[in-house]
């Protein structure tokens, strides 16, 4: 994924003494700038990396991990409405393009899992919110972008989309779809407020009330 520049992330782990922490700043050494509240058990980390990269680095420490929020104004979308033969799932978040990297939109950073193996996706912004009629209730596109994913049919996402403004996301919706066929709308999610670093440490959104470990158990961890 193209460079984005830093953002900031926290994220939740299960840190017992300042051993342990020493081992997670071990494994972030290269990462970034972290910062970690042993009391807390909170990993703060400004970096280029995925934020799933740095989940994964943290719990090879053997200590489980979260995401709990990014810096900025933050939205995420739990992609996991599609059809009932569909198995695409997954989170996407959006967040403020820190000033210091002197762009401006939204990085786009996320996971969606169930696709065809090395394979060509859209990821799709709607104009609306509506999944009363699933997918094909979301109005028309807003924005779009293309997404691949590796061996195992998973896309990692990792952008920065210079035509997003993360305030007038909130209430629209996500998409993945097959390229070039309007129909072929696999799954879809709405875009909620998300929490912000620090602001609310136990919900991964403000819409539905998803613990920081309940999110473990979604498909795009």
């Amino acid at each position: 994924m193209p460079d984005s520049g830093n953002i900031k992330m926290e994220f939740a782990a299960q840190i017992r003494g300042e051993e342990c922490a020493d081992t997670i700043r071990k494994a972030l050494s290269d990462a970034g700038t972290v910062t970690i509240d042993v009391g807390k058990g909170s990993v703060l980390i400004e970096t280029t990396l995925p934020w799933l990269e740095v989940h994964k680095r943290i719990e090879a420490t053997g200590r489980r991990a979260a995401l709990t929020g990014f810096g900025g104004q933050s939205a995420v979308a739990m992609v996991e409405h599609g059809n009932e033969s569909s198995n695409v799932r997954g989170v996407v978040r959006f967040c403020t393009v820190s000033n210091v990297t002197g762009r401006k939109g939204a990085v786009v950073d996320g996971t969606i899992d169930g696709l065809t193996p090395n394979g060509s996706y859209r990821l799709n912004v709607h104009e609306c919110g509506d999944i009363s009629q699933g997918c094909s209730s979301v109005g028309d596109v807003y924005d779009s972008s293309e997404i691949r994913t590796d061996e195992s049919g998973r896309a990692t996402i990792r952008l920065v989309n210079e035509r997003l403004d993360v305030n007038d996301l909130i209430g629209r919706s996500v998409v993945i779809a097959q390229p070039g066929n309007d129909s072929g709308r696999l799954s879809c999610g709405i875009i909620a407020r998300s929490a912000g670093i620090f602001e609310n440490y136990k919900k991964i959104c403000a819409c539905d009330g998803v613990t920081i470990w309940d999110e473990r158990n979604k498909s795009a961890m």
